[in-house]
């Protein structure tokens, strides 16, 4: 199967060379290449939802949501460490293919994305002195930009 990288929103150079890519049938190819796109679409369009809010907590949902996806997604589609993943998270179950599986993950992230938000929320609830303190600058004044320094911390939330 042809991939035109030019119509995907992710980089799957890395993908086409790994072993699980070529072991994998073309069925289950566009299977993953579907989940992708679908993840990719859901986690994009709730990440700027919340960011165009322009408040801490709105920041600090979209941070952590792009986090969850580069940790999720991006890191091992674009990275190398596709056949890594599979091999270490999703290994053969019940005579399901770890690349199946995987594909049903992304699928079943991307069908609840209520879920990523009440975490998030939850999460932002439990600690939002120690986010609001991060988010200052030097002045004293809030500067959302600084929310993304500390996001990673809070990813575990979606896992």
């Amino acid at each position: 199967m042809m991939i035109d990288a030019n119509l995907l929103p992710f980089n799957v150079d890395e993908l086409v060379k790994s072993k699980a890519w070529h072991n994998a049938t073309p069925e289950q190819r566009r299977k993953f290449i579907s989940a992708g796109v679908t993840f990719d679409t859901v986690l994009t369009h709730y990440a700027d939802k919340y960011r165009a809010k322009k408040t801490v907590k709105g920041e600090f949902i979209a941070c952590v949501l792009w986090d969850f996806y580069f940790d999720l997604f991006c890191s091992p589609v674009e990275n190398g460490s596709f056949d890594f993943e599979l091999d270490q998270v999703y290994q053969v179950f019940d005579g399901k293919a770890s690349i199946d599986q995987y594909s049903e993950r992304l699928l079943d992230e991307a069908r609840h994305p209520k879920r990523w938000i009440k975490r998030l929320k939850e999460a932002y609830r439990e600690n939002k002195v120690r986010i609001i303190e991060s988010a200052m600058d030097d002045h004293g004044n809030i500067d959302l930009d600084l929310i993304n320094d500390d996001s990673v911390e809070y990813r575990d939330y979606l896992y």
